[in-house]
Formats: structure tokens, sequence, C-alpha cells
């Protein structure tokens, strides 16, 4: 018997998203973790400009989960080169890989 790999989710709430929008962003997250065989533990919202990469990357190291899911990268910030800061983050100092459930 394998152990499904934990995943957490990550939702940035943008002042235009409605409840039903939110709700069809975090049925995208879990459906992309079930089809990769991942457990989606936990979704965590943020409601300012963008992911804190310090503060997931404590959560994933202190909570040892190696999978974080988000929509797009556009999720985590507007800054394409943020993004890749976080992405890279994310990757090297909490060794978790960053899932896009959304391929634009």
């Amino acid at each position: 018997m394998t152990d499904t790999p934990i995943a957490y989710g990550y939702v940035r709430i943008r002042p235009e998203v409605d409840e039903d929008e939110l709700r069809l962003v975090e049925k995208e997250l879990s459906t992309y973790a079930d089809a990769h065989g991942l457990d989606l533990a936990r979704i965590y919202y943020d409601d300012g400009p963008g992911i804190a990469p310090n503060r997931m990357v404590r959560r994933l190291t202190r909570d040892d989960v190696h999978h974080l899911v988000v929509s797009s990268l556009e999720q985590i910030t507007d800054h394409r080169l943020i993004g890749e800061m976080v992405e890279e983050a994310i990757e090297g100092e909490a060794s978790a890989v960053l899932h896009e459930a959304r391929v634009m």
C-alpha cells in the first residue's frame, strides 16, 4: 500500500471574483489533484497582491508537503518575474513541485 502524496492549494482572491467563480477555481484544483494522484489536503486563500513566498515555503517545509497546486502562475502574482522567483523558492527551498491546474 502506498501513501497518496499530500498537496496544498493556493488561491488569490481578487475583488472582481464572485463566490461562484471562486468555487470553480477550488473545483479545478481538486480535479487536478485527483487526476494526478495527489491528496489536496488544504487550500490557502490570500486576498492581498499575491503569494508570500517565504510564508508558503515555511508551510510546505513545516508540514513536509511537496506539492503546491495553483490555477495558474498568474494566480500567484501579476508579475512574471516575481512568479518565477516564487516558483524557484517553492521548488528550491521547500523541495516542492508547483503544479498549474490550468495550462494556457
